[in-house]
C-alpha cells in the first residue's frame, strides 16, 4: 500500500509541474514582422450579368497594409479608364466611398478586347483582356449526401460546355453559413462539349438557408491566377505559399513597382437558391 501511495503522490506532483510549465507557455509573443511595400491592389473584375445591359461597373483600388493592420488602405484620386479595341473610352469616377470607382455607361461586347489603365501617383498600370461568353445554367438540383462524409446538404447547378474549345469557369457562393465567400474553379478537361456542374455543400446548411451564386466563364490566365490565390489562402501555415501572385497588371512607368490584383471581363449569371 505504501508503495502505491508513494507512486500516486509522485504522479500527482509530476502532473502539477507539467500543468504549471504548460500554463507558462501562454504568454503572448509579438513578432516584429517586416512591413511590406504599400503596393497598389486593383480589383477589376467586370461581369456582364444576364438580364442586364452591363453598363454599371465598379473597380476597387487599395494598397497592401502591414500584417497587424485590420483596415484596408483605400486609394483615392486615381484616373481609371477602360478602352475597347475600337478606341472607345469608358471613364470610372470615384464615388463617395473612397477607393471605389464607378462607370455608368460601360458597353460590354462578347469576344471584344478591352484595356484597363489606372494612373496613381504619376504611374500608369495597364492590363488587356477579352470579354468571355458564359454558358447558361440549365438546372439546379439539391442532394442530401454532400460533403466529405456524405452527410451534408449540397446544391449543384448544371450547364452545357461548348464543343471544340477549352473553357475555364469560376463560381462564388455566399451564404449566412459562411464568414467569407467560397470559390469553385473548374475547367472542361475530360468534359469538353458535355454537361458539367459546379457544387456547394456545407454542414450548417438547413431548410431555409439561402445561397447567392455568381457563375462565369473566365480566361485561362485568370483561372491560373485564382488557383494560386486560393492555394495560398488554404496553404499549410508551415508550408511555402505561392510567391509574387501579381496578376496581369503591368506598371508602364516603373516596372519594378508592380501592382497586385487582376483585370478580367466575363459574361455571367447571378442567382439565389433556398435550401429545401
Amino acid at each position: 500500500m505504501n508503495s502505491i501511495y508513494s507512486k500516486n503522490k509522485l504522479f500527482t506532483l509530476l502532473f502539477l509541474l507539467l500543468a504549471i510549465s504548460l500554463s507558462s507557455c501562454e504568454d503572448v509573443i509579438d513578432v516584429d514582422l517586416e512591413q511590406g511595400e504599400p503596393r497598389l491592389v486593383v480589383d477589376a473584375e467586370i461581369i456582364w450579368l444576364a438580364g442586364t445591359a452591363g453598363e454599371v461597373q465598379n473597380i476597387y483600388l487599395s494598397r497592401l497594409t502591414d500584417y497587424y493592420n485590420t483596415e484596408t488602405t483605400k486609394v483615392s484620386g486615381a484616373t481609371v479608364t477602360i478602352t475597347n479595341e475600337d478606341g472607345e473610352e469608358f471613364y470610372f469616377t470615384e464615388t463617395e466611398i473612397p477607393g471605389t470607382y464607378n462607370c455608368a455607361n460601360f458597353e460590354p461586347e462578347i469576344n471584344k478586347e478591352f484595356t484597363l489603365a489606372v494612373i496613381v501617383d504619376g504611374e500608369e498600370y495597364a492590363a488587356t483582356e477579352t470579354l468571355i461568353a458564359s454558358p447558361e445554367v440549365t438546372r439546379i438540383e439539391q442532394y442530401e449526401d454532400g460533403g466529405f462524409l456524405g452527410e451534408d446538404k449540397e446544391i449543384r447547378f448544371y450547364f452545357e460546355d461548348p464543343e471544340d474549345e477549352t473553357n475555364f469557369y469560376l463560381a462564388d457562393f455566399q451564404s449566412d453559413v459562411l464568414n467569407f465567400p467560397e470559390y469553385d474553379l473548374s475547367s472542361d478537361d475530360f468534359f469538353n462539349g458535355n454537361e458539367m456542374y459546379q457544387n456547394f455543400s456545407n454542414e450548417d446548411l438547413e431548410p431555409g438557408s439561402e445561397i447567392d451564386i455568381t457563375f462565369r466563364a473566365i480566361s485561362e490566365q485568370f483561372h491560373d491566377y485564382m488557383e494560386l490565390i486560393l492555394e495560398s489562402a488554404v496553404a499549410n501555415p508551415f508550408g511555402t505559399p505561392p510567391a509574387n501572385v501579381r496578376g496581369n497588371l503591368v506598371n508602364q512607368t516603373n516596372e519594378d513597382n508592380f501592382a497586385f490584383g487582376y483585370f478580367s471581363l466575363s459574361q455571367g449569371v447571378r442567382f439565389r437558391y433556398t435550401i429545401q
